[in-house]
This record gives C-alpha cells, structure tokens and sequence, in this order.
C-alpha cells in the first residue's frame, strides 16, 4: 500500500479488522498517526463523562482526557507486544500500536453516541434504558480489537485472545491500585 492508509481501510476496520490493519499496518506511520489521533479522542470520550457530571466543568478534563489516550496506547500497546512474545508474536511497538489505535474505533464510536445521549437527554435514567445496545457494542468492539491484535500480532485467535487477557489483567490491577493511591492522597492532602 502507498504512504497513506486509505479512506477504505478506516472504513474496512469495521468490517473486515484484519485485512485493514494489515493495510494500515503496510502504510507506516500515517496508519500510526490514525491510530494516535482515534486513542486520543478515545480519551477526550472518556473524560467528557467526567466533563459533564461535575457542577463546573473545566476544559481541561478533556485535554488531560486526550493524553491519558495516548499515554495508554502506549503502554497497553507495549505490554501487549511483550506479552504477545510468550505466545511467538513477533511484531514491531509500532505495529502493535497501529492495531490497537485504530481498533478503538467501534468503541469511540460508541461512547460517541453515549456522551451525546448524555449531552442531549440530561437523565441517565432514559439512556440507560439503551444498556443492551451499549454492551452489544462493546462486545463487538472487543472483538475488534481481538481480531486487529490477531492480524497484527500474527498469532491465531485463541493466542491472541489469551495474550489479551493477560495484558488486561497484568495492566488492571496496578492501575488500578495507583489510581486508588494517588485518590487517597489527594483526599488526605489539604
């Protein structure tokens, strides 16, 4: 493929994710790009839930919101590749990054039309009346993910499914725990 991924294979990624990553994965760093820009409003979705539950939103919840994206593509993406290793993936970081990125598609998507829904209907009540239709969308949105992971990762399904659960668990719990850490010390702090 030339030097820029091609309308088709954005579009592609929701139909057919292996064959798209492939592509964007053979267009270098333009199919990178992509991807930081699509994890990077993937972070601005997940900070406006934030953004509009706070009785004085400030603006910079979405700026921090777009660089926990890329700071999380990052590291998802590079333990994803160390992981894949236990399983014989042979694929570069930028690769890895490039099918993750640009997997997150269906998801932005989605929290998308929910932030919208949020924006527009002011009662969570009424949206959450939708909750089967989210979580149709985050299954497929998984599987994605598994799919561009698999393609990029050149592993089987299963390989590239348990090298994900791996990753997810490895990358949660500390996470977690920091976010738990730093909560605690920001209430301590006066």
């Amino acid at each position: 493929m030339s030097e820029n991924p091609s309308m088709h294979s954005l579009v592609k990624i929701w139909y057919q994710p292996r064959v798209a990553v492939r592509e964007l994965i053979a267009s270098g760093r333009a199919g990178h790009g992509v991807a930081l820009v699509i994890s990077s409003v993937f972070g601005v979705l997940q900070a406006a839930r934030f953004y509009l539950s706070v009785e004085t939103p400030r603006i910079y919840f979405l700026f921090i919101g777009a660089l926990v994206g890329i700071v999380a593509l990052f590291l998802f993406s590079w333990l994803l590749r160390n992981f894949g290793r236990w399983f014989g993936a042979t694929a570069s970081l930028a690769e890895v990054r490039t099918a993750v990125g640009c997997s997150l598609m269906p998801w932005t998507f989605l929290f998308g039309v929910f932030v919208f829904a949020l924006f527009v209907v002011s009662d969570a009540a009424v949206v959450s009346r939708f909750y089967f239709l989210f979580f149709v969308g985050l299954v497929y949105g998984y599987i994605v993910l598994l799919l561009s992971i698999a393609s990029a990762l050149q592993l089987s399904i299963m390989k590239a499914f348990m090298c994900l659960v791996v990753t997810i668990l490895f990358s949660l719990f500390p996470i977690t725990m920091l976010i738990q850490f730093l909560s605690n010390t920001a209430a301590v702090t006066p």
